[in-house]
């Protein structure tokens, strides 16, 4: 017997660390591909290379440029032979805006291009970093260079000012977090300008789903625990076949309600607001369906003593039903706020302003930030939209746990 238990142990430690790491290792995966630039993706390996860099702390073989780029430059520097390797001009001379060459000189650097950054959606330019190698350390001593990409006309090479930048701790760090911080939109926070940066774009994205989950979760456990109640606790007409149609529409295919919703909410001139958004998600059948079956298990004669003590139904709900049915609260929560954060078809139906996007429908727009598909950008807005999910589930993990497991030990 004691072999059988601890070969059942074994199993089961196995089981659950298989399917750890079938979810942990694509998070995993898609974390590090959030680290990558656009020249890396497809380059076969794991790590990006701001992170090799960080680990090995190359601050004397190489050194970093930071070039702005307008999106013709960009675009051309990316059909240039050798991309994204792009020549580049030690010291060049001080009328650098006038100069245009023939061919690339034979002097010319050649520069790994390792990063992409828009400051802002609305940014005309966005900053490029490039790496030079420097073995024998005499190009840190110089601070400005020169970059040559194609001219307009095909006929020459025009150059724009490159600066270099400190290759230390804090720049790659800078360098690893890229593709967060032109997500977010940093410049614009760091700037100070609060009302702007969560006027559009992710950030706006990410309060809107905040809100939205917010608010469900709070009010839709409320509906569906008074709900629960009634349908457990009191004796009315026809409370049988109504709850019987209740749990019957469970069965009714979501995507069949899309267009009644819909008309209903543009007729009542709810369209592209936080209204559309919320009401569907207010009432779930499978809510009240689940906290009528917990309730149940609560003993009459509890409900009964309080209302000997005067409570009044309502009192009764708040100072006995609430806190007895804690766990399968708890549980529906984290469910709620499941289904209300990877919604994606109710904001597609109800929405078509970019500022009441939420973040999924965001996530789904989230591509061309730089005139091609950056999966790294795509990567880090994903990542970010894991957290809240991280953090409820921490946070509700006890009862959770205990709502789930409810019934399956008996006393």
């Amino acid at each position: 017997m004691g072999e059988e238990s601890l070969l059942r142990t074994v199993l089961g430690v196995l089981f659950l660390a298989l399917f750890a790491l079938a979810v942990v290792v694509p998070f995993v995966y898609m974390f590090l591909m959030s680290l990558k630039s656009p020249s890396e993706m497809g380059n076969g390996r794991w790590l990006p290379d701001a992170l090799l860099d960080l680990l090995r702390l190359r601050k004397g073989e190489v050194v970093l440029l930071r070039v702005e780029l307008s999106d013709e430059q960009l675009a051309s520097l990316n059909t240039a032979p050798g991309a994204p390797f792009a020549p580049m001009l030690a010291a060049p001379p001080p009328m650098l805006d006038q100069m245009l060459v023939p061919t690339v000189p034979r002097e010319a650097l050649w520069a790994r291009r390792v990063a992409l950054e828009k400051p802002s959606a609305a940014a005309r330019h966005v900053l490029a970093l490039f790496e030079l190698r420097d073995p024998e350390k005499k190009l840190r001593r110089i601070d400005r260079f020169a970059l040559l990409a194609p001219h307009p006309s095909g006929n020459a090479w025009q150059a724009i000012e490159a600066k270099r930048i400190p290759h230390s701790f804090s720049t790659l760090v800078g360098r690893l977090f890229v593709n967060y911080r032109a997500l977010v939109r940093w410049d614009t926070l760091a700037e100070g300008r609060v009302l702007e940066w969560i006027a559009r774009g992710y950030p706006r994205w990410y309060i809107n789903s905040l809100v939205v989950a917010a608010l469900t979760v709070v009010m839709g456990i409320f509906f569906d625990s008074l709900a629960g109640f009634a349908f457990a606790k009191f004796d009315f007409p026809l409370r049988r076949p109504l709850f019987a149609v209740l749990v019957a529409t469970i069965m009714i295919p979501y995507p069949v309600t899309l267009v009644p919703s819909f008309f209903i909410f543009a007729k009542l001139g709810l369209y592209n607001t936080y209204a559309a958004l919320i009401i569907p998600g207010l009432v779930s059948a499978f809510g009240i369906f689940l906290v009528r079956q917990y309730i149940q298990t609560i003993p009459d004669d509890l409900v009964a003593a309080a209302r000997a003590d005067g409570a009044s139904d309502f009192e009764v709900y708040r100072y006995v039903i609430l806190p007895t049915a804690r766990p399968v609260l708890a549980a529906l929560a984290v469910f709620r706020f499941l289904w209300q954060w990877n919604s994606y078809l109710y904001p597609l139906i109800l929405t078509n302003r970019d500022s009441m996007k939420t973040l999924q429908l965001g996530l789904a727009t989230l591509q061309e930030a730089f005139g091609t598909l950056d999966y790294g950008l795509q990567m880090a807005g994903a990542t970010l939209a894991v957290i809240p999910i991280l953090v409820i589930y921490l946070l509700m993990q006890r009862h959770f746990i205990a709502g789930i497991t409810m019934g399956s030990v008996k006393g």
